[in-house]
């Protein structure tokens, strides 16, 4: 109930605001554009918050139920891929996928998807030049997906706060990036309830990976 009332009006303003952006109720000038560009992204930025607090409330209450289907890991790959790849473009970033031909496990494909979305929309948000490659890997009995960037990387200080509930990882000498604070916890915790584990590793300067494991791979296909 919540969740519909508090979307439902959000998703009416986003909608709204881009039939008055395409120009479709009548031309706009620059400022007017200006503006309801700028309503629209911080409507988008809420609508995100809301929903991943909805999220949180529900794994909280252990109310989230999974599905278990058969997931190709590396077509998931591709597809997320494939969505953020006008966001990555326009960022002048290059995004690719290193991956075998399949890799399947039985998981919840939305929930895999969700994670994998946020960990992709990270690195192109953080990352200034260079590009994202989302790998996709079998190994020690588990599937393995990471996300490698050549962004600015992580101070060894800050490595302990990612994963974190509300707990955002910034610097001085880099600009603010809009963000919840919730997307890594929130994927730590989905991941958990998947049977899989989450982590990092990056040095200053050159990059971070983040990746996360699944159980047991159904099958595998080079």
């Amino acid at each position: 109930s919540m969740s519909h009332e508090r979307r439902t009006p959000l998703n009416s303003i986003i909608g709204f605001t881009g039939i008055l952006l395409q120009g479709l109720a009548g031309p706009l000038n620059d400022e007017q554009r200006k503006q309801l560009g700028m309503v629209r992204r911080s409507s988008e930025h809420l609508l995100a918050l809301i929903t991943e607090i909805i999220d949180l409330s529900k794994i909280e209450a252990g109310k989230v139920n999974l599905a278990a289907e058969e997931v190709d890991l590396v077509a998931l790959a591709r597809d997320v891929a494939a969505s953020l790849e006008p966001a990555a473009a326009a960022a002048g970033l290059a995004l690719a996928v290193e991956a075998p031909e399949s890799l399947r496990v039985v998981s919840d494909r939305s929930r895999v998807r969700q994670v994998l979305v946020n960990l992709v929309g990270n690195a192109v948000k953080f990352t200034e030049k260079g590009g994202v490659t989302i790998l996709v890997e079998a190994t020690g009995g588990s599937a393995r997906v990471a996300v490698r960037d050549t962004g600015p990387g992580i101070r060894p200080e800050d490595m302990g706060r990612l994963f974190q509930f509300f707990s955002r990882v910034t610097s001085p000498d880099r600009p603010v990036r809009e963000g919840t604070g919730l997307g890594l916890y929130l994927s730590r915790r989905l991941v958990g309830l998947l049977g899989g584990e989450i982590g990092a590793r990056s040095e200053p300067g050159r990059g971070s990976e983040f990746a996360f494991t699944l159980p047991a791979p159904k099958e595998e296909t080079a």
